[in-house]
């Protein structure tokens, strides 16, 4: 469970200007070069961090956050270049600019009350909201993202790097949903052996997965570790999926699946039977399964209350607008 972290992939970019056939040549070798893997710039007022990593051919929705963007900071434009590095580092594939979608100001966590548990910092959300674009790859291989931050006067410019693969690991939109006997609330002596949660909603743990197929209802399911989140996106998440089940929930079930079996016992955490058969190799992730069982809508990294809604809300009609 990585997070394709900045600092792995990135290089400020920089202007680059001259005359004649050398200087040209040279200029031309930069912008090549700019794409080699070198650490960040530590003066950098933001940092950015992608939030999603299973990266494969076709429409992927992208998402990333600002590290260094505070709770009272005007969020920067940030255009967004699609590059295909492996045919042409030069000319984006596309541009766009993410849309912004701001956190609710109240999310945060609170200590858990586990025994011997300490809240890693990683429960807190990284910036004031997500960013997020819509991208199409055409082929597996290397490609990379300029990200040009603008606010006031103040501009800067970022590159990221990363693989494409053929498929991607996790359940695509258009496979059943894998069917998993998770564990419920009736399993346990007490919710927090299911979640990290510091406030947990109870009708989110009264389901397996298995059984939730069988009823035949729109399904939600969230896999995500409010504690322990190493995307440092799973509490917005874990809040978005509390707030339109708790609309929709005489019409679709919720599950949220902790990604260990054990949230209290931090110094040994063990990776969920549902999480592994899913082969998620990041979180949190969340999908909307129809009637038939079948994925509609798989999430990635950061979703917000509003992008959710839309997404069950489609699901609950039958796919009809």
């Amino acid at each position: 469970m990585l997070v394709v972290a900045a600092a792995a992939a990135l290089l400020l970019s920089g202007s680059a200007c001259g005359n004649g056939s050398d200087e040209l040549q040279q200029s031309s070798q930069r912008e090549t070069d700019a794409w080699a893997v070198a650490q960040p710039d530590p003066l950098a007022r933001w940092l950015p961090i992608l939030a999603t990593q299973d990266l494969a051919v076709g429409v992927k929705r992208i998402a990333f956050s600002l590290d260094g963007l505070g709770p009272q900071d005007t969020p920067p434009t940030v255009r967004v270049s699609l590059f295909e590095l492996d045919a042409d580092r030069q000319s984006p594939r596309s541009v766009q600019y993410a849309r912004f979608i701001a956190y609710d100001p109240k999310v945060g966590i609170a200590p858990h009350g586990h025994a011997n548990a300490t809240v890693s910092d990683r429960s807190l959300p990284i910036g004031r909201g997500v960013y997020v674009a819509p991208v199409r790859f055409t082929s597996a291989g290397l490609w990379g993202v300029l990200l040009e931050m603008a606010v006031g006067d103040v501009q800067e410019s970022v590159r990221l790097r990363f693989s494409v693969r053929d498929r991607q690991a996790a359940p695509s939109v258009g496979d059943r949903a894998p069917s998993v006997d998770s564990r419920t609330r009736d399993d346990v002596a007490a919710l927090s052996e299911l979640t990290s949660d510091p406030d947990p909603e109870p009708g989110l743990y009264a389901s397996s997965i298995s059984e939730a197929l069988i009823d035949g209802q729109p399904l939600v399911i969230a896999f995500a570790t409010p504690a322990f989140c190493h995307s440092r996106t799973c509490a917005p998440v874990r809040e978005a999926v509390k707030a339109v089940w708790r609309e929709l929930s005489s019409e679709v079930t919720g599950i949220h699946i902790q990604v260990f079996e054990n949230p209290g016992e931090p110094e040994r955490l063990v990776e969920a039977e549902a999480f592994v058969a899913w082969r998620l190799p990041s979180e949190p992730w969340v999908f909307v399964v129809d009637r038939d069982g079948v994925i509609r809508y798989a999430f990635e990294g950061a979703v917000t209350e509003e992008e959710l809604r839309s997404a069950v809300e489609w699901v609950v009609q039958d796919g009809s607008d």
